[in-house]
């Protein structure tokens, strides 16, 4: 007979035993991944190195596209300023077209101080935060402070503005806790390398848990272009190549072409003075991608690089000689292409995609990058199916516009003439651009796969009539879709009829 001491002992282990198999181990929480935005101010589509188009150095950017997803037909929707940034910017924070963003917001400028900035739209950086990612902004913020304040738990050396000096910077901090500091500013230090300071040191820095989400911002490469002497000295301009659609002047009168950034240079342009332009321009790239190289080796120093999901874009393009122009108020390519790269988990390497993108399709794409819902106020499309390889495109046609901002012409003391606008589409390699200045309407069409520099219009070629007729058709459909209110049969489409409303839909 078994002693009952010993039946009881065997009994126990066979429970502990049976009580372990049934016990199901701890689920391991898998982090989300951390998010790295970097953003450059006036950076045109195609100046990085790797992209094998203009010869200017970025070894740091270069790196990006090995390491990640490069959208080479990645565009800006466009303005109606000839602030380009602010539009451009409000649209990516929200992941709206502009014609459905409140003015107030991306035409600052316009309006009384206690209107400036005012908006309920969701930005990334709030949405994100609101679901557990610690949220830091340094550098160029230029839809105002409301914005920021509701997406951002740590800003550090914000400029709150549309452009500025590169040398001595005026910036602000700020924490939910302290408000905003005085402005302060450091003479001595180029732009980039002020907000990549204040980039590095949240990264040396961070201990939490939770992921991040950094917003780096740089001022640079707008004008005035003043690198540190040694990247201009990289660029003499005897040696620069001008581009192949270099001209003297543009050849027909359209919106906006005696702005600012049109007279920054005299009337007809020289080739010695658009070389020096493109140099500088230069220098201010290879300069801000030094300071770009700086927080990418912060960033694997911190042991986070793995899990962290790297975006690079710009803001708009520049022309810089280009169909006779300086600025980026059109609808060129060299306008409205920009860059823009995906690195980080599960994204392909040295992978460079043709499927069309807009800037402000970042919004969408981070949330499905990392598994969370779009939000209903999010009218752009996530991309991440492209780069997974899952589809090749998300959309098939591309929108651009671009027009004078309707209160110039309210304003007497302008000392050019304002009005006019554009209205573009692309489908497949054909491009329309519709031109309205006062009375006269032009059409130019382009085949961007035989001729990228947009020189050959074969609008009046009848071999054309049919695609003209069907870029017209989807122009007119995209305009409905997106709450554009231009009207393609309207002098100046329309959008200065009503001038003390603006014409603007909020």
């Amino acid at each position: 007979m078994i002693n009952k001491n010993i039946y009881y002992c065997f009994a126990f282990i066979a429970l502990l035993a049976t009580g372990c198999k049934e016990t199901k181990p701890e689920k391991k929480v898998v982090q989300k991944p951390n998010i790295l935005f970097l953003f450059t101010d006036d950076q045109r589509g195609g100046t990085i190195e790797a992209m094998n188009k203009y010869d200017v150095k970025t070894t740091n950017m270069d790196k990006l596209v090995q390491n990640g997803t490069s959208f080479t037909n990645s565009y800006i929707l466009g303005a109606t300023t000839a602030a380009v940034c602010s539009p451009s910017r409000a649209m990516l924070m929200t992941g709206r077209h502009y014609f459905n963003i409140e003015p107030n917001v991306y035409a600052q400028f316009a309006f009384p101080k206690e209107e400036k900035g005012k908006s309920n739209l969701l930005t990334f950086p709030e949405y994100f935060k609101a679901n557990g990612y610690e949220t830091f902004a340094t550098g160029k913020q230029h839809n105002g402070a409301i914005w920021l304040e509701r997406g951002f738990k740590q800003i550090k050396s914000a400029f709150l503005g549309g452009m500025t000096t590169h040398f001595g910077t005026k910036v602000k901090d700020y924490t939910p806790e302290t408000g905003w500091s005085d402005a302060y500013q450091n003479k001595e230090k180029f732009s980039s390398e002020v907000f990549a300071d204040a980039a590095v040191s949240f990264l040396d820095t961070y201990k939490k848990e939770e992921p991040f989400l950094m917003y780096v911002a740089f001022t640079a490469p707008h004008d005035p272009r003043t690198a540190p002497q040694e990247f201009h000295d990289m660029y003499p301009s005897e040696n620069i190549v001008l581009p192949d659609n270099f001209m003297p002047e543009h050849p027909f009168e359209i919106a906006d072409d005696k702005i600012r950034d049109e007279v920054l240079a005299p009337f007809p342009r020289t080739e010695a003075i658009v070389k020096k332009e493109i140099s500088d321009y230069y220098a201010m790239i290879t300069a801000t991608d030094t300071q770009i190289g700086r927080i990418l080796k912060a960033l694997e120093a911190s042991g986070q690089a793995e899990n962290t999901i790297i975006v690079f874009a710009g803001d708009n393009g520049l022309a810089l000689g280009q169909h006779g122009l300086l600025g980026k108020q059109n609808v060129y390519e060299h306008s409205v292409n920009i860059p823009l790269i995906f690195c980080g988990p599960n994204i392909p390497k040295n992978k460079k995609n043709n499927a069309l993108a807009y800037l402000h399709d970042v919004f969408p794409t981070l949330c499905g990058l990392t598994g969370l819902e779009i939000p209903e106020s999010v009218e752009t499309k996530d991309l991440t199916p492209v780069i997974k390889g899952e589809k090749e495109s998300v959309r098939n046609s591309m929108h651009y516009a671009y027009n004078s901002w309707p209160g110039d012409l309210l304003n007497k003391n302008r000392k050019h003439n304002p009005g006019g606008g554009h209205r573009a589409v692309r489908k497949d390699n054909y491009k329309l651009i519709v031109s309205a200045k006062h009375d006269v309407f032009t059409y130019s069409l382009f085949d961007l796969k035989k001729d990228p520099w947009e020189l050959n219009n074969l609008v009046e070629d009848e071999a054309y009539n049919d695609i003209k007729k069907g870029l017209i058709a989807e122009l007119e459909k995209l305009i409905t879709e997106t709450g554009d209110p231009a009207r393609l049969d309207k002098k100046e489409f329309g959008l200065f009829d009503n001038l003390e409303a603006f014409n603007f839909k909020k």
